[in-house]
């Protein structure tokens, strides 16, 4: 008799702060470390472009361990 153990990896999970019926994301890291910042309707992204404090391209941020981490600037494609 043979057994197959499939794994599969945990879905994301997202600390979020609500008021009303917006949702909010927890920065951390980067420009905006501790702050928070609005989700769109629907399900939680895992990726979110904040804009930039200044002119630029957008601070990208990945859902991890709860909260959105700082992960790179988006360069323009050249």
């Amino acid at each position: 008799m043979s057994t197959t153990t499939i794994k599969t990896a945990p879905a994301p999970w997202a600390e979020l702060l609500t008021l009303g019926d917006t949702r909010f994301g927890v920065l951390a890291g980067g420009p905006f470390d501790g702050r928070c910042y609005p989700l769109p309707d629907g399900e939680t992204p895992v990726v979110l472009d904040v804009p930039a404090p200044r002119p630029g391209p957008p601070l990208r941020y990945v859902l991890r361990d709860g909260l959105y981490r700082y992960q790179h600037t988006e360069r323009p494609a050249a």
